[in-house]
C-alpha cells in the first residue's frame, strides 16, 4: 500500500538528521560567566551570584553588587544590597512591616501592589514587597525581599534589596536573578 505522506516523512527525517548533524559539529554556546560573593559580617552564611558584568562596590559591609552598565539618562545602575540580622524573637511579619516602613522614607515613594507578597527564596519562607520613587530625576523601582532563616537562637533574617531604573528590563531581570541565586546556611 502506498502512503502519499511517506516520501514527505522521509524527506523531513533526512532534513532533521542533517540539521542535527550540523548542530553537533558546533560546540555548544558558552554559559554566561558568573561570580559569587559572600555577605560579610553576617549572622548566617549567605552568598549571591551575579553576572560577570557586575562588580562589587568597595565598602566592606553591607554587600553591594551592581551592574557596570547604567540605564537611561543620566544613568542609573542596577544594584543589589544584601544584609542580615542576628537571630532573635522577631517574626517574618515583624520584619516585613519594618521593611515596608523603611521603603516609605521619602515623600515620592509609591508602594507597588504588584509585588508577590509571600514567596520562597533559597528554600526558605520570605516576603517580597516593592515601591517606586525618583532618584536624581530617574524613576527607580526598589524591591525588598525579606528571608527568614531558622537558627537554634531564633529567626535570623536576610534582606535582599534590588534597585533599578524602572524602565531597565535587563537590569531588573539581572537583579532578580541575583536575589534568586541566594544561598543561605544558618550559623551554629
Amino acid at each position: 500500500m502506498h502512503h502519499p505522506s511517506r516520501p514527505l516523512a522521509v524527506a523531513l527525517a533526512v532534513a532533521v538528521s542533517a540539521l542535527l548533524s550540523a548542530c553537533s559539529a558546533s560546540p555548544p554556546p558558552a554559559a554566561p560567566a558568573a561570580q559569587t560573593f559572600e555577605v560579610p559580617d553576617s549572622a548566617v552564611a549567605a552568598t549571591v551570584t551575579t553576572p560577570d558584568s557586575w562588580d562589587r562596590a568597595g565598602q566592606a559591609a553591607p554587600l553591594v553588587v551592581r551592574s557596570t552598565t547604567p540605564s537611561g539618562d543620566p544613568g542609573f545602575t542596577a544594584n543589589v544590597v544584601v544584609t542580615t540580622s542576628d537571630p532573635g524573637t522577631a517574626t517574618l511579619e515583624d520584619r516585613t512591616t519594618e521593611a515596608a516602613e523603611a521603603l516609605q522614607t521619602s515623600a515620592d515613594v509609591v508602594m507597588d501592589p504588584t509585588q508577590p507578597g509571600p514567596v520562597t527564596v533559597a528554600g526558605l519562607p520570605a516576603y517580597r514587597l516593592g515601591a517606586t520613587r525618583t532618584v536624581d530625576g530617574v524613576p527607580v523601582t526598589q524591591v525588598e525581599t525579606v528571608v527568614e532563616v531558622a537558627t537554634p537562637s531564633g529567626s535570623a533574617f536576610v534582606y535582599v534589596t534590588e534597585t533599578y531604573a524602572t524602565g531597565d528590563a535587563e537590569g531588573a531581570a539581572q537583579a532578580r536573578a541575583v536575589t534568586d541565586s541566594l544561598v543561605v546556611t544558618p550559623a551554629g
